[in-house]
């Protein structure tokens, strides 16, 4: 009996908050329109939007967390911008394949971004503007067991923040 109770009153507290605010004119009377709030975002400045397109992906070798001459390249492009712009913050996430134990994919995905991080830091960006995350075999770019898929899914990628605004990833290329 109880739990039939229950549910009805559920459902009315989860629904509360479901209504729209209808604006009225200074005698009460509903406005013509219910208005609607909108949240104006910040757009990213040209050089952040520009560090998006670059800090997409660095990939790896099978069983690597050594950086290619064409990750660093990208890296070191983009920790000029982080030098200039010191409101830009990082978090990297390494990836694995599938290939190897889910333990051992979490691992070698840390590593992955741990080399980033590391990477940045040489370039005198300080440590409390990048975070790294590894997320193993979980997220892949290409669920294929194929080499070519492999490839793709060990890999580096970046979520990029600035002014507190909330969370910017590179778009896919």
């Amino acid at each position: 009996m109880h739990r039939f109770l229950f549910l009805p009153l559920l459902l009315v507290v989860a629904c509360d908050g479901c209504k729209k605010k209808i604006e009225t004119d200074p005698r009460g009377e509903p406005t013509e329109a219910p208005v609607e709030k909108t949240e104006v975002k910040k757009e990213a400045p040209a050089p952040v939007a520009e560090m998006m397109k670059n800090f997409n992906r660095v990939f790896f070798d099978f069983d690597a967390a050594t950086l290619s001459a064409e990750g660093k390249a990208s890296l070191d492009a983009n920790a000029a911008i982080m030098s200039e712009y010191s409101d830009i913050k990082l978090e990297i996430q390494g990836h694995a394949d599938e290939r190897g134990t889910t333990d051992y994919n979490l691992a070698l995905g840390q590593k992955r971004a741990d080399a980033v991080v590391q990477y940045l830091l040489a370039r005198g960006i300080s440590s409390s503007r990048v975070k790294s995350v590894s997320y193993g075999e979980e997220r892949p770019l290409d669920g294929q067991s194929t080499e070519r898929a492999w490839s793709s899914n060990r890999r580096a990628e970046f979520v990029i923040t600035w002014s507190g605004d909330a969370p910017v990833k590179g778009s896919a290329n």
